[in-house]
């Protein structure tokens, strides 16, 4: 008796599926007419030159749809380069170093501690971090000791200090490597 009754929701689907293929239509002609789609997907007028980059730390604007060539981002599954055109994605953002090619003469390098990207296939790119410092403020000699503090809390017996050195070390570490490199 149940499962009777089950088949019975679904008899509307298996109608549908006898029906003559020519006459069998999902969406009706004007089921989507409030949607407009990309006039073409696949390149052409509608890919955008350049991407248009707004930056943010925490409340402020660093960039606010700045025009530039590429972006490259850090990611948990590695590094991804975006042009303009690139394909819609939400990418959590690693502790690392954030590049932006402005133009072929301009490029600029961010030290961020993560965050995350916004990209839309329209060239729109949004980037909002937690912590954002262009990479030539760093100083080195800081950084070095920032890292060997780090090294030496991780054996601490407080759980805290412990975690903390864990979240320094890590972007630590990865912006001493981007920085050398």
């Amino acid at each position: 008796m149940r499962a009777t009754k089950t088949l019975g929701r679904f008899a509307a689907s298996r109608r549908l599926f006898q029906m003559n293929p020519k006459d069998r239509r999902f969406f009706p002609e004007s089921g989507f007419r409030f949607f407009d789609g990309p006039s073409d997907s696949l390149g052409g007028d509608a890919v955008p030159q350049q991407i248009q980059l707004t930056l943010t730390r925490q409340d402020e604007f660093i960039h606010k749809q700045k025009e530039c060539n590429s972006i490259t981002i850090r990611t948990a599954e590695g590094e991804l380069g975006i042009l303009a055109g690139h394909e819609y994605t939400i990418e959590q953002l690693s502790p690392g170093v954030l590049d932006v090619e402005i133009d072929n003469d301009t490029k600029e390098r961010w030290a961020i501690s993560g965050g995350f990207a916004h990209v839309n296939d329209n060239g729109v790119v949004d980037v909002n971090c937690v912590e954002a410092i262009p990479l030539e403020e760093v100083d080195l000699n800081k950084l070095a000791h920032a890292v060997e503090e780090a090294k030496s809390n991780l054996s601490s017996g407080d759980v805290m200090v412990r975690a903390e050195a864990e979240i320094a070390l890590e972007l630590f570490e990865t912006l001493e490597a981007s920085m050398k490199s």
